[in-house]
């Protein structure tokens, strides 16, 4: 079944072409977030029941009930407010416990409910639940599902990408793969160099290297809210653990875009060799690799100085050889004996 599969050295010159060949390493990027982010949820669950545990339990009922509706202009808000009475182990007074941060649509007045206090502060209580992915009690006001809601994008990301290149696999060995065509190098010289002068130069060096210290900041942000979030119980744990989320999947991105971009300029050089080297024009050069090598620098420097829009591509052209004819004229015979 495998040999059946394999594609044969003609299409995998056509995959290495369409620029998807590898994509499964991104998806498998993306899947191995949704899969951190999923089991660092697990994780918190079963850290707050650890932490629950460590307090104080009685049980308290609920005697109130009332839903809130607030506009806020055109945007209609709504929330639900409980008051729970309970007495404290070993105590004959009565406390009551007030909370609107969760979501209690399902709560009723009468309800029994788990609640879990400090042995020092009974007044301060957290109200329970029995979790329904893990089955052991957490806190009632915490909205765990949105971090397995935010999940749900880098899964589809990672689906995507490997979908991408098994669709382009499949087409290549049934020869429906058909390759883009390059606009080739044929611009309006005056135009163009009008839309060179308006254009910033840029620098893949300078993007990787932003790129890379974003994605150490954004980590750095990320793990130190998650850390607060998993080691204290306050209330607005929950907006903490989930912003740290957000930021590592920000570094996560940023993480990614650097292998792409590094990924794009490695295979465009590697193409752009290869179509120097099966010019029979550059037969000429006694070191064919070497100037090859030396073009390439040029022409990903001029670049770099291109509008995204260019017509100008990073595909080898005997334009470029003429361009830049006298910057690798010393690798010829000539050049030598010079």
């Amino acid at each position: 079944m495998g040999e059946k599969n394999k594609l044969t050295e003609e299409q995998e010159a056509l995959l290495e072409k369409s620029g998807v060949k590898n994509d499964w390493v991104v998806g498998l990027v993306f899947i191995i977030i949704f899969l951190a982010i999923v089991g660092i949820n697990i994780f918190c669950r079963f850290n707050d029941n650890r932490k629950l545990e460590e307090l104080e339990y009685t049980q308290g009922v609920v005697t109130s009930r009332k839903n809130y509706e607030e506009w806020n202009g055109r945007k209609r808000h709504i929330s639900d407010s409980i008051i729970v009475e309970y007495t404290p182990e070993g105590s004959d007074t009565k406390l009551y416990f007030r909370d609107s941060d969760g979501p209690y649509e399902f709560i009723r007045t009468g309800d029994i409910l788990g609640v879990y206090y400090e042995k020092r502060h009974p007044e301060e209580a957290f109200i329970s639940k029995v979790d329904w992915l893990t089955r052991v009690n957490v806190r009632a006001d915490i909205n765990y599902e949105a971090a397995l809601i935010v999940s749900v994008f880098p899964l589809g990301i990672g689906l995507f990408f490997f979908a991408g290149e098994l669709n382009v696999r499949k087409n290549i060995r049934k020869n429906k793969f058909k390759q883009k065509k390059s606009d080739g190098l044929y611009p309006d010289e005056n135009l163009h160099e009008l839309s060179r002068m308006s254009n910033y130069k840029r620098s893949w060096a300078g993007a990787w290297g932003g790129l890379s210290l974003l994605y150490v900041i954004f980590m750095v942000i990320g793990t130190i809210l998650i850390y607060k979030s998993l080691t204290t119980m306050e209330s607005e744990n929950t907006a903490a653990f989930i912003t740290g989320i957000f930021f590592v999947l920000l570094a996560q991105g940023a993480a990614v875009a650097v292998f792409f971009t590094v990924r794009f300029v490695h295979v465009k050089k590697r193409i752009f060799i290869k179509g120097f080297m099966a010019d029979d024009a550059t037969l000429v050069y006694k070191k064919r690799q070497k100037a090859a090598k030396v073009l390439w620098k040029h022409v990903r420097r001029y670049m770099e100085s291109e509008p995204p829009w260019s017509r100008y591509k990073y595909d080898y052209s005997r334009l470029w050889l003429e361009k830049y004819e006298e910057k690798i004229e010393k690798y010829t015979d000539k050049g030598y004996q010079e």
